[in-house]
């Protein structure tokens, strides 16, 4: 039989990672809450989080306070992991806190959940998709920035060989708010989209793009 503590692991869905403990408490609001100690293994400990360098100098020891990221609730119950974390030199990126397997670089939730909060804002209002997670407005788009980067570092690329385009100016909000969209008619995708419209919105278009 499985012991807790791969059980826990098994539940956040993550590889490289060491589960410790294990421990529920209740908030001031009766929340249930799942705290899983864990700890990146022995080969991921000292990795950059931008450009995944491994077994880098370390630069300090672990910080005094435990780092906690929130995680995909279960059944209803808030799940967290906590770490210690602690900061390498990396050739490229300098000091940084070192990566942790479950989570992007400079988050404050789990890998999964920013990528399911993502998921959800394609479909949702913002506001509903807050309500739903358990999260402020604001946090939505900082899960949904860090799932794009992700998903598609390179987002110039789609500018790439662009020849035959075709351009939407799309109002609304009662004709008071405009949106500029960019589309490759050779494979039929959407490459630019801004807010906006005219010839100083297009000219952001011609500008390098990161």
């Amino acid at each position: 039989m499985a012991s807790a503590d791969t059980l826990c692991k098994k539940l956040l869905n993550v590889k490289h990672t060491v589960v410790k403990s294990h421990d529920f408490y209740n908030d001031a609001d009766g929340v249930i809450h799942l705290r899983i100690n864990a700890r990146p293994d022995a080969w991921h400990r000292d990795d950059c989080p931008f450009c995944n360098r491994r077994n880098l100098p370390r630069y300090d020891r672990q910080a005094k306070n435990k780092k906690v990221w929130r995680g995909l609730d279960f059944g209803g119950i808030l799940v967290e992991i906590e770490a210690s974390t602690h900061r390498v030199t990396c050739p490229e990126h300098g000091v940084v806190t070192a990566a942790v397997p479950w989570a992007y670089a400079q988050s404050s939730f789990t890998r999964d959940f920013d990528l399911t909060v993502a998921w959800l804002a394609t479909y949702l209002p913002r506001s509903v998709v807050a309500g739903y997670m358990r999260i402020d407005w604001q946090t939505v788009g900082s899960c949904m920035s860090r799932a794009l980067y992700d998903l598609e570092p390179e987002r110039a690329r789609r500018l790439n060989g662009l020849v035959n385009i075709g351009i939407d100016e799309t109002s609304y909000r009662k004709g008071h708010k405009y949106i500029t969209v960019v589309v490759n008619h050779d494979t039929n995708t959407v490459v630019w989209v801004a807010d906006g419209h005219g010839k100083s919105v297009l000219e952001q278009l011609q500008r390098p793009h990161r």
